[in-house]
């Protein structure tokens, strides 16, 4: 704006001298002056040009202001209605038996994995919103792994046994999450409160059973644990078929009540550990929770 003026000042004054000075010029003063007016006179064009473009600029910069006021407006109303919303919620935390019924009578579990279309979120979103139209609340749940990939499921706040996390991806299984440690998920019906402790020698598994006590089987405690009796079962299921070969070829080791009680030991330890054995997955990186 500043050189505009002192353009036209310029262009000004030239008109003066010319008006005032032109009898006294030679032709060739004449013609300098005359070019430098052109040039003058151009340089005003571009500049009023240029002014044009930059009130328009700034009328697009003040609307663009007005329109961000406007979003940031309409964002702190619906943080605000958001949280209305939460304080007038009716979702309820219901009990660990609850829950369970509510799992084996929700059929989430038994949509189809579909990749890149309907996975792991499809079935933590549809467990969700079907505990929404029961009155429950629950979250949506999404991990990251060290190495790679993440993986979505739910989360039950209990009135009993506290935080439950569940994964219905093609399973109603309860899911073990913490940071820096493996993922995990045990079957629905192999998680309890009580179970057979397996203690002892695998390969004696013949003497009445031991059980134990677990404060809160949904702790991520439980499931390391789980994975000891798991390798247990293994083990022990290995060291009798060894025994009933030795058996069968004459050795007097075990007795045939022996062999039968390890048997019988055996099957109530795979009822007792559940329709599916656990699964175990990257090491956790991080957990976000989103409660509905």
């Amino acid at each position: 704006m500043r050189r505009m003026f002192s353009v036209i000042l310029i262009l000004v004054s030239l008109l003066f001298f010319l008006s005032s000075c032109a009898p006294g010029m030679s032709p060739d003063e004449c013609s300098t002056l005359q070019v430098e007016l052109d040039g003058a006179q151009h340089e005003i064009s571009e500049m009023e040009g240029n002014l044009a473009q930059l009130e328009a600029d700034y009328q697009g910069l003040q609307d663009d202001y007005v329109n961000l006021q406007g979003d940031c407006q309409s964002s702190q109303d619906g943080y605000r209605n958001l949280l209305e919303r939460l304080e007038q919620s009716t979702l309820v935390d219901i009990s660990w038996p609850e829950l369970k019924e509510f799992l084996e009578q929700d059929d989430t579990d038994r949509l189809t994995y579909v990749e890149g279309s309907f996975d792991c979120s499809g079935f933590a979103i549809t467990l969700r919103d079907s505990a929404a139209r029961c009155g429950i609340r629950c979250a949506y749940v999404e991990i990251d792994f060290f190495v790679e990939g993440g993986h979505a499921m739910d989360a039950f706040e209990t009135t009993d046994m506290g935080v439950v996390y569940v994964d219905s991806t093609e399973a109603d299984q309860i899911a073990y999450v913490k940071l820096n440690e493996p993922y995990g998920v045990i079957s629905l019906d192999g998680v309890k409160s009580e179970c057979i402790a397996c203690s002892g020698d695998p390969a004696e598994f013949w003497g009445p059973l031991d059980y134990m006590i677990h404060s809160n089987p949904f702790h991520y405690s439980y499931y390391p644990d789980y994975q000891r009796r798991v390798k247990f079962y293994g083990d022990s299921i290995e060291d009798y078929n060894k025994a009933v070969e030795k058996y069968n070829s004459g050795s007097k080791k075990w007795s045939y009540a022996q062999l039968t009680t390890w048997l019988d030991n055996i099957e109530a330890l795979a009822e007792d550990l559940g329709s599916a054995f656990y699964q175990t997955g990257g090491n956790v990186k991080n957990i976000e929770t989103y409660w509905n």
